[in-house]
């Protein structure tokens, strides 16, 4: 009974799914893919599931364009899924490191790192004052989720941190989709789901976004996303054994899961080394141990020094 109640639900998922995209003009849109486990239930949906379920739907909806963006931080599977799949791979028009020194690096939260980097900036508004110190005009603790951490209070008060910001994203995802939206006059269909956290839940509600992004997967629990790709076994990377959600690898933003140091472990040696660097201090500041996973590419390296060496000497006789 069980088992049916399951695929009834998948079934009946996709019927909905393929009633929200007729809502939308197939000419008017592109789908913003990442490669991740979301974005690939999209694409899969239009290339092959309306193929075999809607034929004449297909032909419609096949033609939106499969647009991906290389942020250079993405794991080797994630970024081979991407040019795989696409029609268009963007870039941004900054480096990481060029962001790194012109705006700062990600550490606590989006939020968090965006009042950081305002009143790093020189910004004393009344609002953000609020959200620094945790306290409003009259003295008074606020009790809200908007406002930073005890650690990141005191240290950004003491003038202890680092250069902090939220912009790394922006500048290595938003602005080459923008870039896109602008030349092309087409909207985002994005893999968002608010099931992932208090502020999507927020911020999806519906199939459209107040600027008419389209989110036709706003109400897709975990549960069902892994029905479908279990009945219909979609292919999913092997990364996905070791975590659930893939994104900028390395980033601090999922230290509090712990995922940091698992994407460390997951990504090759060269890659490590990028990242490490890239996001040293603010892993300092977190906690985040880094040097074993160094060590471990150290130790690597050198036993296949070690290896080449004697290859060599066997060479000689």
């Amino acid at each position: 009974m069980g088992r049916s109640i399951e695929i009834d639900n998948v079934d009946f998922y996709l019927e909905d799914l393929k009633s929200k995209f007729k809502k939308i003009k197939p000419e008017a849109y592109y789908l913003s893919y990442s490669g991740g486990k979301d974005s690939h239930l999209l694409f899969w949906f239009l290339k092959i599931w309306l193929k075999e379920n809607d034929f004449e739907m297909y032909k419609k909806y096949s033609s939106i364009p499969i647009i991906g963006i290389n942020t250079y931080m993405e794991h080797p599977q994630i970024l081979k899924r991407i040019k795989d799949n696409c029609d268009v791979v963007l870039k941004g028009r900054m480096k990481p490191l060029e962001i790194k020194e012109k705006y700062g690096i990600p550490c606590f939260s989006k939020f968090q790192d965006e009042m950081i980097n305002r009143y790093q900036n020189g910004s004393r508004k009344p609002y953000l004052i609020r959200a620094v110190t945790g306290r409003d005009e009259n003295d008074n603790n606020i009790n809200t989720m908007f406002k930073l951490n005890n650690n990141a209070r005191e240290k950004l008060l003491n003038g202890e941190l680092h250069k902090i910001s939220q912009k790394c994203c922006d500048k290595l995802k938003k602005k080459p989709a923008r870039d896109y939206q602008k030349l092309t006059g087409k909207k985002e269909i994005l893999g968002v789901m608010a099931d992932e956290g208090v502020l999507r839940g927020s911020k999806y509600k519906s199939c459209f976004t107040e600027d008419k992004k389209f989110t036709p997967i706003w109400d897709l629990t975990d549960q069902i996303e892994n029905a479908i790709y279990k009945k219909y076994n979609i292919e999913l990377p092997e990364i996905y054994e070791h975590i659930t959600r893939t994104g900028c690898f390395g980033c601090p933003y999922g230290s509090y899961k712990g995922n940091t140091e698992k994407e460390l472990d997951l990504i090759n040696e060269n890659q490590r080394k990028f990242i490490v660097d890239y996001f040293k201090e603010s892993y300092d500041l977190l906690g985040i141990n880094y040097n074993n996973f160094l060590e471990k590419s150290t130790k690597k390296c050198n036993e296949e020094k070690k290896h080449k060496s004697r290859i060599e000497q066997l060479s000689l006789f």
